[in-house]
């Protein structure tokens, strides 16, 4: 089995450092893959993030013309760029085949999966490659998985990607999901792992055991909270194992790292308390910070509150739901 791996850093990695990626860490961080012969890059937003909305994001977070012109050419790589639907209009896709890029990664959460099918149709009558990412699956049940997949069948992707974004999944949660989509979707499967548990390779590993083809991860595991599965990591694993085969060239992959390391990430990825809280409670990262101080004025558990934020399921990082959550408890009621 020879999975493809997809390297994010430019994108999802941007959570680290409001996408200030200098042209030199651009050139730098894509000829470094391509040369190391990893399969996709993808290089932003096409838009903006559609879960943290930045007045001085970079480059990154937009992928304009200007930025996308500037990209060094590929050898082997593939380029890409995310499009989330919910800030970004389907218009926006209108000049990418003018640009180095080939594939556009359509990002939805299960509730609003609807908008998905008129931007997959949308960037192949463009001519480009197209993958689905479904954000926060650990919310969605299988039944509601099904369902997904069933909208998803509507206008069926290159590839459909299963994304831990809160890093709460284990390799069981991981699989069963990927079985479902094998069985359901007729395009192959992908897994963008978040490792807040410390699970992110092993619930790759086990992504792949369940009939996934496609890895998505970041040089240094460079994105928000606990980061993503490590690109060098990957490449490392795919390499040593003879249950599988990558023409990555694992040397070249860490010297890329290395450079992402001393010269981009504003500080190590780390794996602490909250990074630890928010995935086994099951929330979005950007609530970590904002309910502990909330807790700690309410007099409260912060493991508790992000308990119970979690099992609301919140579809967005909202004040207003840590509020009422953190109301609840001081007045005894249940959760």
């Amino acid at each position: 089995m020879k999975p493809i791996l997809l390297d994010c850093t430019l994108r999802d990695g941007g959570n680290q450092n409001d996408w200030q990626f200098t042209p030199t860490d651009v050139r730098t961080i894509v000829a470094g893959l391509d040369a190391a012969r990893v399969d996709v890059i993808e290089v932003g937003y096409r838009g903006g993030s559609g879960s943290r909305s930045s007045a001085t994001a970079g480059p990154s977070a937009h992928c304009t013309p200007e930025y996308l012109a500037a990209l060094p050419a590929t050898d082997h790589a593939e380029l890409a760029v995310m499009v989330v639907p919910t800030v970004c209009p389907v218009t926006a896709l209108d000049d990418l085949p003018d640009s180095p890029v080939s594939m556009v990664r359509v990002a939805a959460y299960p509730w609003n999966i609807d908008g998905v099918p008129e931007y997959v149709r949308a960037a192949r009558s463009l001519g480009l490659r197209t993958s689905v990412n479904l954000m926060a699956v650990s919310y969605a049940d299988l039944p509601e998985l099904a369902s997904v997949a069933a909208t998803v069948a509507a206008e069926t992707p290159d590839v459909m990607y299963v994304a831990d974004s809160f890093g709460a999944l284990t390799p069981d949660g991981v699989r069963e999901r990927v079985e479902l989509l094998v069985e359901r979707l007729d395009c192959p499967i992908g897994i963008h792992a978040h490792n807040n548990l410390g699970l992110a390779a092993a619930n790759a590993l086990a992504a792949l055991d369940a009939g996934a083809g496609w890895l998505d991860a970041s040089l240094c595991a460079m994105a928000r909270g606990a980061g993503n599965l490590a690109t060098e990591q990957a490449a490392a694993f795919l390499t040593a194992w003879p249950a599988y085969e990558t023409h990555t060239d694992l040397p070249a992959v860490c010297e890329a790292a290395e450079y992402v390391a001393e010269r981009v990430l504003p500080r190590p990825m780390t794996v602490r308390r909250a990074e630890i809280a928010a995935g086994i409670n099951d929330h979005h990262f950007y609530y970590q910070d904002r309910l502990e101080k909330a807790a700690a004025r309410y007099g409260l558990d912060p493991w508790e509150v992000g308990r119970r934020i979690g099992a609301d399921r919140p579809r967005k990082v909202l004040d207003d739901v840590i509020e009422r959550v953190c109301q609840d408890m001081s007045e005894g009621l249940p959760a």
